[in-house]
């Protein structure tokens, strides 16, 4: 099953603010490291998480928790979402950060999961099966299942 991983969640497995969101996010990993699921982001994902970790590690931290999540992920460019990110902008009129994730998954016909109740929401809105982790990660892990 593919899956597009916002950095919300992303971002847990890095820190330990709230140990039941990085309990969630160790759970997504170790599934797709089991293949029960193929993980992917927009590019500006790329830019998105170094931007949120360096705001509370060093450097050499995120660069080394960069790459561990280039091993988990495959970048989605730009350039081959670019028609769904201008028509979800037409549709929704949202911030862009969270327009690409949602893109991404329109593009690759994916699941979305994420730690940002919006996002989610949205993502619902416009027929995208998503899921809010932090209250909804039983029926997204029961998917994976149905799916596996």
């Amino acid at each position: 099953m593919r899956v597009v991983i916002d950095t919300s969640v992303v971002f847990h497995l890095f820190s330990s603010f709230y140990p039941e969101r990085t309990e969630v996010a160790e759970k997504v990993i170790e599934s797709a490291q089991l293949g029960d699921m193929e993980l992917y982001t927009p590019r500006l994902g790329e830019v998105e998480f170094v931007a949120v970790l360096s705001r509370y590690f060093d450097r050499e931290r995120v660069q080394k928790a960069l790459d561990f999540y280039s091993t988990i992920v495959t970048w989605i460019p730009e350039e081959l979402i670019i028609e769904d990110l201008k028509e979800v902008a037409f549709q929704t009129h949202h911030k862009a950060s969270d327009i690409y994730f949602i893109a991404t998954a329109i593009h690759l016909n994916a699941v979305l999961i994420t730690n940002d109740r919006k996002m989610a929401e949205l993502a619902k809105s416009l027929g995208l099966k998503a899921f809010y982790l932090i209250e909804e990660s039983d029926e997204f892990f029961k998917l994976l299942e149905v799916k596996g």
